[in-house]
């Protein structure tokens, strides 16, 4: 049996499971998604490759694994980013500048491949991942109440909202941050919220 390195076999394991999804998002991020395969991970944690299926059946269970770890951290930051009493357009915009910021990083590109995948997965766990992504957009749907836009109206508005927020970041990601491209963001969001029956 190989040594490990932590009082036990339970605690190696979890220790193991982290290694190889910090390798992998790591390599993902840097390389990207579809240009990393299971042995590049496993040789970058050391360990041989059939020993890598011990911890994640494929590469799609890693993503998974990293959204159950990105989306409270997620949620906790949109929180911050939303606090407060005063405009709801206000608070929504420091959501879209929070939002805009994750957008831009090379992680939250493996959103796609994960959105790609589902497919593949069992019900349960499409299941969850889609629970996560509406308990992320549920910060957005609260602003939203507040500001007093009609229930039945929430969810489409959080939709075009997120889609306002994605599309700067790939205008961003061509051109790099615009000023312009950011007040019209702002502006955007203001009107949503402004357009009241």
């Amino acid at each position: 049996m190989p040594r490990i390195k932590a009082d036990n076999i339970a605690e190696h394991i979890a220790q193991q499971r982290a290694a190889v999804l910090d390798a992998a998002i790591a390599l993902f991020a840097d390389r990207g998604y579809n240009e990393v395969g299971l042995g590049d991970i496993a040789a970058e944690v050391g360990l041989a490759r059939n020993s890598l299926y011990r911890y994640f059946p494929d590469k799609t269970h890693l993503l998974v694994e990293w959204y159950r770890e990105v989306v409270p951290r997620t949620i906790t930051t949109w929180r911050s980013a939303i606090e407060g009493q005063d405009d709801p357009a206000e608070r929504l915009q420091r959501w879209a500048r929070s939002y805009l910021e994750w957008a831009n990083t090379p992680e939250h590109r493996l959103v796609a491949p994960l959105t790609d995948s589902l497919d593949s997965l069992d019900e349960e766990t499409r299941t969850e991942v889609g629970a996560l992504h509406r308990s992320m957009m549920a910060v957005v749907a609260e602003v939203l109440s507040d500001a007093g836009i009609a229930e039945e109206e929430v969810g489409g508005t959080v939709d075009l909202l997120s889609g306002l927020v994605l599309g700067t970041a790939r205008a961003e990601a061509r051109n790099g941050p615009d000023p312009a491209t950011r007040h019209r963001l702002d502006a955007a969001i203001r009107a949503i919220v402004a357009d009241q029956p």
